[in-house]
């Protein structure tokens, strides 16, 4: 059967449907194995256990706990990396947020870098949470809705990263979250949020490219409902941004200070931005 002839099978509606509960039904066997592997050669790189395999899958996309680690490591580098060129140090910050933490596959990985400032993260997922809140300590943990506010004072922290978040979310969402992250840091300060850039746009069909191209940004829905296979809510899809809407849009609440193509793990890029200080006027 040719790939043609898959693709048309997919638009007829139960056949799609068939198809995606073939899948997940495949993944869930994947997950029972893997847990069984798990149980039985158990990783702690840091001292600290891994995330069961499911809650791996849902934020990392595979379920081998070597990629998860590895992964990890590599993003939690790379803000070390994007921070130092941007004259920032990790150490001296005061307060970070990792906003959309998952199951805490970077932050892990900064314990050391910030042991001397006081460490937030949140997430929609309730469930990562509170395997977080379990397994990984001196973190303040925090379940957040999926709408504005966060449960923080305004201009609580210097510095918020986002990894994979951005990419995520349709344009409303968006604009919400990105004027929620400007109340909560302080005039001044660092943010670290990542987009599907140009590197990417050569996997999208014509008719998204086009869109992309007349406004900026993309939003493209996959699998909905039962079947999705990350469990994550049905407004959880992949968005795509080009620079220059970045430049444009985000300006709206805060100041551009380096757009790094391919910044984070290779493959999204980074968008280091600063907090607009106060009006002298």
């Amino acid at each position: 059967m040719t790939k043609a002839i898959r693709e048309k099978l997919k638009t007829i509606k139960t056949v799609r449907m068939a198809y995606f509960a073939l899948k997940y039904g495949q993944l869930q066997w994947k997950i029972t194995i893997q847990n069984q592997k798990d149980r039985q050669n158990p990783i702690k790189p840091d001292g600290f256990p891994l995330p069961p395999a499911r809650l791996r899958y849902r934020v990392h996309g595979a379920l081998d706990p070597e990629s998860f680690v590895e992964t990890g490591r590599i993003v939690a580098n790379d803000i070390r990396s994007l921070c130092a060129g941007a004259n920032f140090e990790l150490k001296n910050f005061e307060k970070v947020l990792d906003f959309g933490c998952g199951s805490g596959r970077v932050i892990r990985n900064l314990f050391k870098d910030l042991c001397h400032g006081e460490l937030h993260a949140t997430d929609i997922d309730e469930e990562m949470i509170n395997w977080c809140k379990t397994n990984l300590p001196a973190i303040n943990w925090h379940i957040n809705g999926f709408h504005p506010p966060l449960p923080y004072e305004d201009a609580t922290f210097d510095f918020v990263y986002a990894i994979s978040v951005f990419t995520h979310l349709d344009e409303s969402y968006q604009d919400e979250w990105l004027a929620e992250l400007q109340r909560i840091t302080q005039p001044g300060a660092l943010l670290l949020l990542t987009v599907h850039g140009e590197s990417v746009f050569g996997r999208l069909p014509e008719v998204h490219l086009k869109e992309l191209g007349r406004r900026g940004i993309l939003f493209a829905t996959k699998t909905t409902g039962r079947f999705k296979l990350d469990q994550l809510p049905d407004f959880y899809q992949t968005a795509f941004h080009t620079r220059d809407y970045i430049v444009r849009h985000w300006a709206r609440w805060f100041d551009l200070v380096e757009y790094i193509p391919q910044g984070i793990n290779n493959h999204q890029d980074a968008v280091l931005l600063r907090r607009k200080l106060p009006s002298l006027s």
